[in-house]
């Protein structure tokens, strides 16, 4: 059995107020070339099919079109809940599309749902655990102790039954760590700060393969075959430096199993520019790369500008943000003394430093007149 592994499609995003949704029908249908080209027999969405809990219609419209094109391959689907979905909206008309064989679990139930399907190779079962929180957990062992979410996901573990002597696939949304630190991005900064969502790869020892989603950077948690697919287009520009791709594994017999990733090319890469913006702006400069990329800008002049995200826009139409790089070097012998120890005359040069990066004695003169003359008029 041939399996495409996706998750974190976010389907209704915008960023900085830009609808992202032609860069994911059109990163969409690459994917399903991809399950063409590869002769897929099943595809998994490990959680975050959409953005929101309630998306927008555009993006329901483009799940339910990306759904019947994936059937058209006669494959097998499987789709979890991630923490931005709302299950209950998931699960809606679950039971008639299982008779297509499309198996979705949005909401956590307290147990782990399994589907066995069959192959060359004898019985491989799907266990589908959507995105859960430890109050969920608790809500059905209230009697229990359990404190954080590797505490929840043991007890939901504890209870679950896994045949080891069939091949078993575990799809989940959940913050799983391995024995190095894990690439997160600005969207999952949160939950890689403290530890309290984290949850040990060593949990799944049951399972042959572990489809997971959650962080948005392609990467193995603990072993090979615990993975994040990733997401497929880039949702930020913490995310400028990742190689998108999709998942494919394919199963054999017990054991055995070949695991490869397809990369994914989006409609438009994002990327950083630094500079002055009279060198942003020349043609040579512009013709680098595609200039209608998702572009954040990091001007280093040190004068002021007149509109420059407008200029700007004339040749990076896609501009989604801007930042000023004013020089923030302070003097070292400044460093120690509070604003209060400071003379006036300390705190203007201190001031235009800052401002400008530089010892302007002409602007400290003409300030010093100013001050003086302001202490006469007192």
């Amino acid at each position: 059995m041939k399996i495409v592994h996706i998750a974190d499609l976010h389907l209704g995003k915008s960023i900085n107020e830009l609808s992202m949704e032609e860069d994911q029908e059109y990163i969409l249908k690459q994917i399903l070339d991809i399950i063409k080209k590869e002769s897929a027999d099943t595809v998994v969405i490990a959680g975050d099919i959409y953005d929101r809990s309630i998306p927008p219609v555009s993006a329901i419209s483009l799940f339910d079109w990306f759904l019947t094109e994936v059937k058209k391959e006669k494959c097998s689907i499987f789709c979890v809940g991630g923490n931005h979905d709302s299950g209950q909206r998931l699960d809606f008309g679950k039971t008639i599309f299982d008779k297509q064989n499309i198996f979705i679990e949005g909401k956590f139930s307290g147990n782990i749902r399994v589907i066995e399907m069959e192959d060359a190779y004898g019985k491989i079962c799907f266990h589908m655990l959507p995105f859960f929180k430890p109050l969920q957990v608790r809500a059905y062992n209230p009697k229990l102790k359990i404190g954080d979410a590797s505490d929840a996901m043991k007890e939901v573990l504890r209870q679950h039954e896994v045949n080891q002597n069939v091949r078993n696939i575990l799809i989940t949304h959940q913050f799983v760590t391995g024995t190095d630190s894990m690439e997160c991005s600005d969207s999952e900064m949160e939950i890689c700060v403290g530890g309290a969502d984290q949850i040990s790869y060593r949990l799944f020892d049951a399972f042959d393969y572990v489809a997971l989603g959650h962080l948005h950077g392609p990467q193995k948690a603990g072993r090979e075959s615990i993975r994040y697919s990733g997401s497929p287009l880039k949702y930020s520009f913490s995310e400028e430096y990742h190689k998108k791709s999709v998942t494919v594994i394919e199963f054999f017999q017990k054991g055995k199993m070949e695991i490869h990733t397809v990369l994914l090319k989006p409609l438009h890469e994002m990327r950083t520019i630094r500079g002055e913006m009279k060198e942003l702006l020349k043609p040579e400069v512009v013709a680098l790369a595609d200039p209608k990329d998702y572009i954040r800008a990091k001007l280093t002049d040190q004068e002021e500008l007149l509109d420059p995200a407008a200029k700007l826009r004339d040749v990076y139409p896609n501009l989604m943000e801007l930042m000023i790089e004013k020089n923030e070097k302070i003097l070292k012998e400044d460093k120690m003394l509070s604003f209060k120890q400071k003379s006036p005359e300390d705190l203007m040069k201190s001031f235009l430093e800052l401002l400008t990066g530089e010892k302007e004695e002409k602007r400290i003169n003409y300030l010093k007149e100013l001050f003086l003359e302001g202490r006469k008029n007192l």
